[in-house]
């Protein structure tokens, strides 16, 4: 292998590492509001189990469709910075209400994995998706 190979190997490589937490939490994101808004029996059933009324997930999958609005539409970078905050929220949320009702790893690990994906997938987005962090003044 040539080093121009090498490094287009790598290139690509990075590229895909950069991508693959912005696809699972994006995909995740577009099953998990059809299933909410459809209220499926896994859905009934999970939500019956956390005790939350089935209203709740109505408002989570309304939630996420805006989240996937903010996040794949071009531009508005303030809509994608609140659209993974929310997501955050809402994948941490999920851990939380397993760990409140005592559920083991096999029901919390996931979510918290969709928390990860969220904060890796919003790292990488590349500069012209993101706020600015420096205040208006020094613009």
């Amino acid at each position: 292998m040539t080093t121009r190979s090498i490094a287009g190997f790598r290139s690509r490589a990075l590229q895909l590492a950069k991508w693959t937490p912005a696809a699972i939490v994006l995909t995740e994101t577009a099953v998990g509001s059809y299933w909410d808004l459809a209220r499926i029996p896994y859905v009934r059933e999970v939500f019956d189990h956390l005790g939350y009324p089935m209203y709740f997930a109505t408002i989570l999958g309304t939630a996420k469709v805006a989240a996937l609005a903010a996040v794949l539409t071009p531009g508005h970078p303030r809509a994608k910075e609140w659209a993974y905050a929310g997501l955050a929220f809402v994948y941490g949320g999920a851990a939380a209400s397993h760990l409140a009702v005592g559920d083991g790893p096999d029901k919390w690990a996931t979510p918290l994995l969709f928390v990860a994906c969220t904060f890796g997938a919003r790292a990488w987005l590349p500069a012209g998706h993101r706020v600015s962090s420096r205040p208006a003044s020094a613009r």
